[in-house]
């Protein structure tokens, strides 16, 4: 019966992924018996392979299992081959360093591994959308359809990938990778992508150097304006000189944009303080009116 309280090997996950891409999800008899795998997964059963891809998808698609059984409460139970799409993109959200293998033309996915050919396989969800950002290069940041449609022209995607991808931003956006500011994601001044060997250059807040970076600020404009211009400083770092020409032009532009609705609202205000000082005094001189007519009107 195997030893389910044995710990997997990392040797033995990969086994089970390549067998559940090439077989489907379900198919753990045959996964044992496959020779391909059977070396390697000969201390687990049928029951052991079926517990472990149960982790493994929990894990890769809500990150707990509390939020796992909210979901699947919520969800009615999918078809096999909704199953079977699912498990490419569960291979793909655990693996980070190895690429996803292609479904087999005999597998129970029934793909082609020939779709598609010139898109890339997806080995870690994260990464692709780190990358879409990266890319993209919006300074305001890039909103979820942005992002999706990024990961569907450059990869090979599976039909409900959408759904994961609303997903892991949901997750990023709440442990802090990423911030998200009216419906658009920008990452968060203290993270940076892989590859980016050092931090991009902060400018130097009046007083910044005499507060204790652990502590939080207390007010939150400063640390907006921190996380927007290190956010816009990584951006440009991997323009074109062009590129980072347009990109300061649009910024000297909503700048000075930004400044004349400054001075017209500046402008509303004192009108509107002037027509409020002015009811004032009419009020006031209304008021005094009325006294005058009560105290002298013949009873």
């Amino acid at each position: 019966m195997g030893a389910p309280k044995q710990k997997w090997t990392p040797e033995e996950e990969a086994a089970l992924k390549a067998g559940v891409l090439k077989h489907g999800t379900g198919k753990w008899r045959t996964i044992l018996s496959d020779t391909e795998f059977s070396l390697i997964l000969k201390s687990r059963s049928n029951v052991d392979l079926k517990d472990k891809w149960r982790n493994i998808s929990v894990t890769a698609l809500w990150g707990s299992r509390k939020k796992a059984k909210l979901a699947l409460k919520r969800t009615p139970p999918g078809t096999k081959q909704d199953d079977n799409n699912t498990a490419l993109t569960i291979v793909a959200l655990t693996n980070d360093d190895e690429r996803a293998k292609p479904t087999s033309p005999g597998g129970s996915g029934g793909g082609s591994p020939r779709t598609c050919a010139s898109k890339r396989s997806i080995t870690s969800l994260d990464k692709i959308i780190f990358e879409a950002i990266t890319n993209l290069r919006e300074l305001r940041g890039s909103d979820r359809t942005s992002i999706f449609l990024y990961i569907e022209e450059n990869f090979k995607t599976p039909p409900n990938m959408k759904r994961h991808v609303a997903v892991r931003l949901k997750h990023l956006s709440s442990n802090g990778t990423l911030v998200k500011i009216k419906h658009k994601y920008r990452f968060s001044s203290n993270f940076i992508p892989a590859g980016a060997r050092q931090k991009a250059p902060q400018l130097f807040l009046e007083g910044n150097n005499k507060k204790d970076p652990t502590k939080p600020e207390e007010n939150g404009a400063n640390s907006l304006t921190k996380f927007r211009v290190d956010g816009e400083l990584y951006m440009i770092k991997g323009m074109t000189a062009q590129e980072a020409a347009e990109a300061a032009a649009r910024a000297v532009a909503e700048a000075e944009f930004a400044i004349t609705e400054a001075e017209q609202a500046a402008k509303e205000a004192e009108r509107a303080e002037a027509e409020a000082e002015a009811a004032q005094i009419f009020a006031k001189a209304a008021m005094k009116a009325l006294k005058f007519r009560i105290r002298n009107h013949p009873w």
